[in-house]
């Protein structure tokens, strides 16, 4: 099973990752997602958005690049397509 992992600390001083976990909660539906207290990449996270896509770290200047290299990591099919044919 994919995963991704956000980090608690990474949520409070980063703002709009909050919105990025519940995006990701929405749109991927065969992913086991969680928030865990710290993902062991304290310099990265007090600078940039970080997750860990399938134990791969995952940053990105913006939430938006972060959470479109974790799609990628994770796969374009367990993204949840709506109306979209396979």
């Amino acid at each position: 099973m994919n995963t991704l992992k956000f980090c608690e600390t990474n949520l409070n001083i980063h703002e709009s990752m909050a919105k990025v976990a519940d995006k990701a909660k929405t749109e991927f539906t065969n992913v086991d997602i969680s928030t865990e207290p710290c993902l062991g990449h304290c310099g990265q996270c007090a600078e940039m958005p970080i997750a860990l896509a399938n134990d791969q770290l995952v940053s990105g200047d913006t939430t938006h690049v972060l959470f479109e290299r974790a799609k990628n990591i994770i796969g374009e099919r367990e993204v949840a397509a709506p109306n979209v044919r396979k």
